[in-house]
């Protein structure tokens, strides 16, 4: 019976996604502002707010780095053109004081230029991204920075960015 018990409970592990952990543990001392600049499909960018969320569905953490304050629950409205940064960590937890792991369709931090409410590019080779600090407790800051190198995208238009963030923490979207 015991070994049918834990037949089954090694088969439950092995079938759950490969979630971020959550919440993150508290890690770092980064002070960082918000502050930098990029350009994407002709437009510039920069960030004057920032917010940090956990999106259960795919188990990953994303930035938002705006113009403008923008509500929790409503980043994805952002006036153009804002950035997101998608930190997918494969079941390993955020990576902190270092850059984070980029590990082809496993762990990896990708970037979307957002130059029109339902328009993006997206930058994934080449982004560095330090989180210098990580904090669950409510309205807690993050802090960091990121640098995506100048990428060729169609044509002339490129995509590039360099800045740092202070982002509130929003927890669950």
């Amino acid at each position: 019976m015991f070994a049918l018990a834990s037949a089954i409970a090694v088969l439950a592990v092995a079938a759950a996604p490969l979630k971020t952990p959550y919440p993150p543990p508290t890690a770092g001392a980064g002070k960082e502002p918000t502050a930098g600049s990029g350009r994407a499909g002709g437009l510039s960018f920069r960030p004057h707010d920032a917010l940090a969320t956990y999106d259960s569905i795919s188990g990953s953490y994303v930035l938002y780095l705006t113009p403008k304050p923008v509500a929790c629950t409503t980043a994805y409205l952002a006036p153009v053109p804002y950035l997101t940064v998608s930190i997918v960590t494969a079941g390993s937890r955020l990576v902190v004081g270092r850059p984070s792991l980029q590990r082809g369709s496993k762990s990896f931090v990708q970037v979307g230029f957002y130059v029109a409410r339902t328009h993006y590019y997206s930058v994934q080779p080449g982004v560095r991204l330090v989180l210098t600090r990580v904090d669950a407790k409510r309205n807690a800051l993050w802090h960091g920075r990121l640098t995506v190198p100048k990428t060729q995208i169609s044509g002339k238009n490129y995509a590039s960015f360099k800045g740092t963030f202070a982002a509130r923490w929003c927890g669950r979207v």
